[in-house]
């Protein structure tokens, strides 16, 4: 118990005032132990993890280890996202993507080309295109005419597809989160995991 108690406070100073290896916060009194205590249990139950996984035990205001950086970077990343190119749609969680696994699934060769080679013909031997395009549906759980007019793929009104590039250019933002470090490689199959609708 007096662990837990010490990690809860040296997290409202992490929430509060950031990594050494992120720019320093002013601290804020919007972070009682009770509001940490809450976000604590639902980043270890989204991710199977305990304490330990980022914390040093018996030394809770070391915030060195990779782990915990990398958690902060998620968060920052999360509430990013929540704020901007996703509040429209409802947001995500950690859950969204880790569901209860340290990480998230990744795309297999075998997902994507699934798609890619039904529609071989359309991409003329493109074979970026055909990734690209097998990314998506493989991800989504779509078929191309989510998007597209199978009577005419060059059609560019599709409300869907809008959002599709606007998806896009948000995946490829991720990255300043991460600047510094291994890049976690996230992709649309992270939130979607072959639904259209991601969960929270």
């Amino acid at each position: 118990m007096r662990h837990l108690a010490r990690a809860l406070w040296v997290s409202v100073w992490v929430l509060s005032v950031g990594v050494p290896s992120v720019s320093a916060q002013p601290a804020s009194s919007a972070s009682s132990p009770e509001t940490v205590q809450a976000k604590m249990q639902e980043w270890s139950k989204a991710l199977g993890v305990e304490c330990t996984h980022c914390h040093l035990d018996g030394q809770w205001s070391l915030p060195y280890m990779p782990t915990f950086d990398l958690a902060y970077r998620m968060s920052r990343m999360v509430n990013d996202l929540n704020n901007g190119a996703l509040k429209a749609y409802g947001g995500i969680t950690c859950n969204t993507c880790h569901k209860g696994q340290l990480t998230p699934p990744k795309i297999t060769q075998a997902q994507w080309e699934r798609d890619a080679k039904r529609y071989e013909k359309v991409f003329n031997g493109d074979t970026s295109l055909a990734l690209q395009m097998g990314v998506f549906t493989a991800s989504l759980g779509v078929g191309c005419s989510h998007c597209h007019d199978p009577n005419n793929w060059g059609w560019d009104e599709s409300p869907n597809k809008h959002v599709a590039r606007r998806m896009r250019g948000m995946v490829g933002s991720i990255n300043k989160h991460f600047a510094g470090v291994k890049n976690p490689e996230i992709g649309c199959i992270a939130c979607h995991q072959g639904k259209l609708k991601p969960s929270r």
